[in-house]
């Protein structure tokens, strides 16, 4: 081969290979390692909270056992053998449901019976999140905020009904006799406190215990990290901007959502979702489902056993749609007026409109309280609600719950669970409100018990 032909195909190798290896430049894309963490990408769930399903929140807040022969109206002294009865109760088989209206005659000749009272309307659908019913069976639409076990009746075995109708839903239960059995044997093998009974401000009757633990009990607590809600509720945290207001909070804004971080809670709203518009179809069932699920999504229910939450307020009206979820301690609700113990949630057009979610938890029993609650009897309760101060006020029920309050004076981080009367109305529960010069005294100034 001549030297001109060589050198003519080396060339030729030459410009190929530089063509080659500039394509194959033009074309590499290099894995760079990111010099920050991308907040978009942080995981939003909330390291120790839960994921709770729709039984899980929809518990009692207490039971009445009647009982024909003696007319009393008992309960079970301890809240965790109540709470075990009931998931028994949430066992059970149910069928054959309908509706009709009840009739007072034929339902005082069944006084043997067992109430289980809820903090809220329910929507009938929740029966399928409760009990065992086959998903092909329909139950009528309606709502309740009583269930009704009856005794030794050979028709309807479960009455679902609330304050407001007469209009109720009936159901059979299967294995009925053995069922009625077991509830009569606990009642005569538990201790048992009496209730007092008082007429709401419906007609139906308020049961008002007459035995109560008055201690006031302590606890120690867990922060929880603002981060994971930054992150959930914000679209695009990295654009999020913070600032100090004059009273020490801290206020995250992306130029339409406001996330307010307070000392122990946060508090956000959505301003791009203030009006409600596309609601129309929306069912209270719908909106529990997807408040629910929202809060589901973050791991946003937040506590320590024995604490759990239990739904509390589930509201639709003409200005925003609203669901709160109360902390329980041992079964007993904490209808706290601090903003420690309730998850809320506003929800327009099928979204979060507003948000308030506590930023502490409460973890281990410190003991007990060295002063007692000063806590009124039923009697006393009863007297003040015939009295002057709630002549022209609205009661829906009574029971007796906890508050929570820092302790006062004390060694820091520590909080008091307190023993307190309170009082269902139109706007919920709130504590009872006592004359401060006592029992029958002037009602023109008052304060809570």
């Amino acid at each position: 081969m001549k030297r001109e032909q060589l050198k003519t195909i080396l060339l030729i190798l030459l410009v190929s290979s530089s063509m080659f290896l500039t394509l194959a430049i033009w074309n590499h894309q290099p894995e760079f390692e990111m010099s920050g963490i991308d907040q978009n990408l942080v995981d939003p769930e909330i390291e120790t909270g839960y994921r709770l399903t729709r039984s899980d929140l929809l518990k009692p807040i207490y039971m009445v056992y009647h009982d024909q022969s003696t007319e009393e109206k008992t309960g079970l002294a301890s809240k965790s053998a109540e709470s075990r009865l009931f998931d028994r109760v949430s066992d059970y088989y149910l069928y054959n449901f309908t509706s009709f209206n009840l009739d007072e005659t034929w339902w005082e000749e069944h006084n043997d019976r067992l109430e289980i009272v809820f903090s809220t309307d329910l929507p009938s659908e929740t029966i399928y999140d409760l009990f065992a019913v086959d998903q092909s069976t329909v139950i009528p639409s309606g709502e309740y905020n009583r269930i009704e076990i009856i005794f030794d009746h050979e028709g309807r075995h479960l009455i679902f009904r609330n304050d407001l109708e007469n209009r109720v839903i009936g159901a059979s239960l299967q294995n009925y006799p053995e069922e009625i059995d077991r509830i009569k044997t606990i009642f005569s093998s538990e201790d048992l406190i009496r209730f007092e009974v008082y007429q709401s401000s419906r007609g139906t009757n308020m049961y008002l215990p007459d035995y109560l633990d008055p201690n006031v009990l302590l606890f120690s607590y867990r922060d929880l990290p603002i981060d994971p809600f930054k992150n959930f509720l914000f679209t695009t945290p990295s654009i999020v901007r913070s600032s100090r207001t004059p009273t020490g909070d801290t206020i995250f804004i992306d130029g339409t959502r406001e996330l307010t971080h307070k000392s122990n809670y946060i508090s956000f709203t959505n301003q791009t979702n203030q009006q409600r518009i596309s609601d129309e179809n929306l069912t209270r069932y719908e909106l529990f489902g997807q408040v629910h699920d929202f809060v589901n999504v973050h791991n946003g229910y937040t506590f320590e056993p024995p604490f759990s939450y239990f739904i509390s307020k589930l509201e639709m009206t003409p200005q925003t749609n609203q669901v709160e979820f109360s902390l329980s301690y041992n079964g007993i609700p904490i209808f706290s007026d601090s903003q420690l113990a309730t998850i809320s949630v506003a929800w327009h057009n099928q979204i979060v409109y507003q948000y308030r979610h506590p930023l502490i938890t409460l973890i281990e029993q410190r003991g007990i309280g060295r002063e007692m609650t000063n806590l009124i009897s039923a009697n006393e309760v009863i007297q003040i609600l015939n009295g002057e101060s709630y002549q022209r006020t609205a009661i829906y029920d009574v029971t007796v719950g906890y508050r929570v309050r820092e302790q006062l004076g004390g060694q820091g981080q520590v909080f008091e669970l307190i023993p307190t009367w309170y009082v269902k109305g139109i706007n919920g529960w709130s504590p009872l409100v006592i004359p401060p010069e006592g029992i029958g005294g002037d009602n023109n100034a008052m304060g809570p018990n």
